[in-house]
């Protein structure tokens, strides 16, 4: 079997390595992907561009949204009412 150099692990969750042909191999838990090189650098590309944008704050546009808020009345306060 061939020799493949790991070019970053994180550990449960995968690994990115290459092989002598040159392959990129990215392995998770359920899924394998087997890139060319040029391949990889555009798909790297992607996945930190859509990173970029997964951490932007997200913006909330109409009417804000309905919020429970629960009111806890001491008895004092329940004695003065009655």
């Amino acid at each position: 079997m061939e020799e493949h150099t790991i070019l970053a692990a994180e550990e449960n969750f995968g690994a990115v390595s290459v092989c002598p042909g040159g392959i990129v191999h990215i392995n998770l838990t359920h899924m394998t992907l087997k890139l060319v090189p040029s391949d990889f650098e555009k798909f790297s590309d992607l996945v930190a561009k859509a990173r970029q944008n997964f951490s932007r704050p997200k913006r909330i546009d109409g009417k804000p949204r309905l919020q429970v808020v629960a009111n806890e009345t001491s008895s004092d306060e329940n004695s003065e009412k009655s």
